[in-house]
């Protein structure tokens, strides 16, 4: 389902990844582990193609995303550590507005359970700008959920998340492992790695390397 062949990215003549590689099957789970600054943030922006490679070849679903059409992407979804949402509008709005730009359109009341599910009931028609960092990551948890997706890319998503919403997260992941999903996740935690990760990749100096 992905395929990632020789991706390499340069800062200021500083190499952050070197020539990467790796595959992942359908309903499997990648976890890309690291220090701070190793390419892992760098890594899922490159394959939703927010950023471009310096080279490389990256095939989803038998297509090679960097050389085609935007609608190759249609089924990759990422969510990164900004919540990549307007904060002048509403949590309700926010989602709808997300939804219909992926062609996913869906009825308000949808929208609204799954608000409720994640704890946002009362918050759904407050401006985003307002929201804690916990409670934005639970309306990116959210937008996952109420998204088409074949493929996540997943950055950092346990980070500012009371007990709550940390079990909230464990659940969405399982869930979707359960339905087949295929996950690129960024974690710092181990324990994590090991119970979601059907595959864990360490980078370190521009290189990956699976533990």
């Amino acid at each position: 389902m992905l395929s990632v062949t020789g991706l390499s990215k340069s800062f200021n003549h500083r190499k952050i990844l070197d020539n990467l590689s790796f595959q992942l099957k359908f309903g499997e789970t990648a976890v890309f582990m690291g220090n701070n600054g190793a390419g892992k943030t760098t890594l899922l922006r490159i394959i939703a193609r927010i950023m471009t490679p310096d080279k490389g070849e990256i095939i989803f679903e038998n297509i090679n995303i960097l050389t085609s059409q935007p609608s190759s992407r249609k089924n990759i979804l990422y969510i990164g550590h900004a919540p990549a949402m307007y904060a002048s509008l509403s949590a309700l709005e926010n989602l709808k507005f997300a939804l219909e730009i992926r062609k996913n359109k869906l009825a308000e009341s949808k929208i609204i359970y799954q608000l409720e599910h994640f704890g946002l009931l009362e918050q759904a028609n407050d401006p985003i700008s307002f929201f804690s960092q916990g409670m934005l990551q639970r309306l990116k948890l959210t937008y996952a959920e109420l998204s088409n997706w074949n493929l996540l890319l997943l950055d950092e998503p346990f980070s500012g998340l009371d007990k709550e919403g940390e079990e909230q997260m464990d659940l969405a992941l399982s869930n979707w492992q359960k339905k087949g999903k295929s996950i690129c996740l960024v974690l710092h935690n181990i324990v994590k790695a090991k119970i979601y990760g059907h595959k864990t990749f360490n980078l370190l100096d521009g290189k990956i390397y699976q533990s």
